[in-house]
């Protein structure tokens, strides 16, 4: 039997994606920006004015990066859905878009917080680039 209305379907489908990618965003989000903001501060490049130094972390931080975090993967998500997301995968993506955030927010935070935002962020989109390209060049669907 054919579904009388598949538009209707292909819209239901791409608006609970969507939402989905702002839920898992926010939450996915906010567990990196905590992780990588208390690594900051363990390698004593928090952002604290003058209470530097390697092994220095507190749970304080941890709260702060929850938050913008979670903020910033509840907008990232969606855009990282719309642009690769789609095509992919959720359960493909969720993984190297995890682990792309993580060392990239890792290796910014050498350099201090804000670029830690900016490198989680670009780690987050390779990882989900590579991830596309290599699902792509599998399916015989990327390349010549």
């Amino acid at each position: 039997m054919r579904d009388p209305n598949p538009s209707l379907a292909k819209a239901t489908r791409v608006s609970g994606g969507l939402l989905l990618s702002v839920l898992l965003g926010a939450l996915g989000g906010a567990f990196c920006g905590a992780a990588i903001l208390i690594f900051a501060g363990l390698i004593g490049r928090s952002g604290n004015a003058g209470k530097e130094y390697v092994g220095n972390w507190s749970l304080a931080s941890g709260e702060l990066g929850l938050l913008y975090g979670c903020i910033l993967g509840a907008v990232v998500g969606p855009i990282a859905y719309a642009l690769i997301v789609r095509r992919i995968g959720l359960p493909r993506a969720i993984l190297p878009a995890f682990l792309g955030t993580l060392v990239g927010g890792f290796a910014g935070a050498l350099a201090g917080p804000p670029v830690a935002v900016a490198s989680g962020i670009f780690g987050f989109f390779f990882a989900l680039s590579w991830t596309k390209a290599k699902w792509d060049d599998g399916r015989g669907l990327g390349g010549a």
